[in-house]
């Protein structure tokens, strides 16, 4: 593979950016449906009906949420590397000084 990589275009940054909020906007929403509705009721009915099956599926439903704490944190991280950072105030020309 003979490809090069090549810068991204100006339109490029904001689409990607807005790509990764949004992914980590769903995700957050995910761990809270989880954590909120789905692993309750599973826990619920499992014991309601002495299932163990439905236990086990409670346990890994938890064990996910581990996954989505990662996912949320590491595209914080990445979405802080993309983000523009503000000049530092003496290069700022829009900050005025008493």
């Amino acid at each position: 593979m003979n490809e090069q990589a090549s810068s991204p275009s100006p339109g490029q940054m904001p689409e990607l950016l807005r790509i990764l909020w949004a992914a980590r906007i769903d995700t957050t929403a995910n761990r809270w449906h989880l954590t909120r509705r789905a692993i309750p009721q599973l826990k619920t009915i499992a014991d309601d009906t002495d299932d163990s099956r439905l236990r086990k599926a409670a346990e890994h439903a938890e064990a996910a949420i581990a996954h989505l704490d990662t996912m949320v944190e590491e595209l914080r991280t990445s979405i802080d590397f993309i983000q523009p950072r503000p000049l530092p105030d003496k290069q700022n020309p829009d900050r005025r000084t008493a």
